[in-house]
């Protein structure tokens, strides 16, 4: 019985083993001499999809046969017409006969695309033509050309949506990984500028550019960021996010540890840091390696405004960032487990607008965070037009018809419009949202426990967060370890001057400066 299961075990191994090299092999199918044989199998490899266009003509004076491949909506016509067809048909073979043309003489001599490769096997060339390219076979040459004719439905680049500056330029990451390369260079004019390309997914076949500067980043954590694309290359990956949700240190944790930004100039002070930059195709924005929780509060206008005021609005930016996650909570546990600590005239007046009440402080913070989070839902679902007409609107109307009928007290609905105006000063929209959440579990610690349940979470909260690596950087740098020197660009913004070195954690041996945010 057991002989015979594990016969059948067996095949079906060999089965399956032959499947695989069957898959690999089909991957490995080279061109053929044959004009109408490679047009046949790249469109037969394509599905024979209707906007995939042919084209053979007479080339060299009508002495030998060429044929053109490529996708319409990917490419720009004119090019294919100007760069190839044209050449083709008008420019005479001259010194080289039919018998002795070669790839290299075409390419060099006859063409005037860009950028021209050579292919031969018709996985490589299907993913090209997919990418915008043409390509080209000549009747006799085993060897392709593709031809960079690339012309792709993008958008113009625009101001960025979620990270606006006062002072700063309004340009902004668009979805075209080219733009998006020329934003950088047009910033940061240097030969140790390195991008790097790897391809991703087994259908979609995206490519992740991984940008540094030499001599400026270190080694460790360049060559982590490039292990954990590479080891995520099974996945089709479509966004950036999901690329940043795959190459993270935790997958579990709610706060962000890996950065992202639609702002060049930020990302290019963040590269001269002597971060990682990733740019994925087809994605408006950046991520940078590794970060930390002063990078994910930092705004480029600290940097476009004088020191002092920087400074002054870092601090303010923390202590939103406080009142965001514990006010709800330092409310509930006051009003019901400590309001001997509440001065006699304030508690007086608490205790007066909640006369009538029927709800427990927590459920009443609870509705007005429920209503809060929907109100802001629907501001970004609905047309900017009237979405910020309807998020203020449906803010004061609820708030006000919930006090008139007795429902929710006044002081509640002034710490929910306090805490959600200090949720908006967050610069990083991610950890606004991790905001969201710590806010409702201190709630539920206060409404159990009072002050004692939300020290407790704060001191877990805190332990936690030094746990916490990003890409080998921990997350609470420069707090802990302990780094008074890299304060002057964390907790406040000390002048240009002073920020000639770089954070401590980013330090190689060649000290590079710092060159912004």
């Amino acid at each position: 019985m057991f002989s015979w299961l594990k016969n059948i075990v067996s095949k079906k191994n060999t089965k399956s083993s032959n499947l695989h090299k069957l898959t690999v092999n089909t991957n490995d199918i080279c061109i053929s001499k044959s004009v109408d044989k490679n047009i046949n199998a790249l469109k037969c490899y394509m599905n024979n999809s209707p906007d995939i266009i042919d084209r053979k003509i007479r080339a060299f004076d009508s002495k030998v046969d060429a044929g053109i491949v490529f996708i319409q909506n990917l490419v720009d016509i004119n090019m294919v017409e100007e760069y190839i067809i044209k050449p083709l048909i008008t420019n005479p073979v001259r010194v080289l006969s039919t018998q002795n043309l070669t790839i290299e003489a075409i390419k060099n001599s006859m063409l005037y695309g860009s950028v021209i490769e050579e292919a031969n096997t018709i996985f490589e060339i299907s993913l090209e033509i997919l990418n915008g390219k043409t390509f080209l076979c000549i009747e006799g040459l085993d060897t392709g050309l593709l031809i960079d004719t690339v012309s792709l439905p993008k958008r113009n680049v625009e101001e960025p949506r979620t990270e606006s500056t006062v002072k700063g330029p309004n340009e902004g990451f668009v979805e075209n990984m080219k733009d998006n390369l020329g934003l950088i260079r047009k910033r940061l004019k240097t030969p140790d500028l390195c991008i790097e390309f790897i391809k991703t997914g087994k259908t979609v076949h995206n490519n992740a550019a991984v940008l540094y500067l030499k001599g400026k980043v270190k080694n460790q954590i360049l060559q982590e960021v490039k292990n954990r694309i590479d080891s995520v290359k099974g996945y089709d990956i479509v966004h950036i996010e999901q690329l940043a949700n795959l190459i993270s240190d935790r997958v579990f944790t709610i706060f962000p540890l890996i950065q992202w930004t639609e702002r060049p100039d930020k990302a290019v002070s963040f590269i001269l840091e002597g971060n990682v930059g990733i740019l994925y195709d087809n994605s408006r924005g950046m991520l940078l390696a590794p970060t930390t929780i002063s990078a994910l509060m930092q705004s480029p206008d600290d940097y476009y405004e004088h020191w002092l005021f920087g400074t002054v609005i870092t601090f303010i930016r923390y202590i939103s960032l406080f009142i965001s996650t514990f006010f709800p909570a330092i409310y509930i546990a006051l009003t019901s487990f400590h309001p001997e600590m509440l001065p006699t005239s304030l508690l007086l007046s608490i205790s007066g607008t909640r006369i009538g009440v029927p709800l427990h402080p927590f459920f009443e913070a609870l509705v007005m965070i429920i209503i809060l989070e929907i109100l802001q839902e629907a501001g970004l679902r609905l047309p900017k037009v009237v979405g910020q007409t309807v998020a203020i609107v449906g803010g004061l109307v609820i708030g006000q018809a919930a006090v008139q009928a007795g429902i929710i007290g006044p002081f509640m609905v002034i710490v929910t419009s306090v805490t959600a105006i200090s949720s908006f000063s967050i610069p990083s929209y991610s950890l606004g949202l991790v905001t969201r959440i710590l806010r409702l579990i201190f709630m539920l610690l206060a409404s159990a426990l009072g002050a004692f349940g939300i020290s407790i979470g704060i001191i877990y909260l805190l332990g936690y967060m030094c746990s916490l690596k990003s890409f080998g950087v921990g997350f609470m740098e420069p707090f802990t370890p302990y780094r008074p020197k890299d304060w002057k660009d964390s907790i406040i913004r000390a002048p240009q001057i002073f920020l000639k070195n770089r954070l401590g954690y980013f330090n190689t041996k060649s000290s590079p400066k710092k060159g912004g945010s």
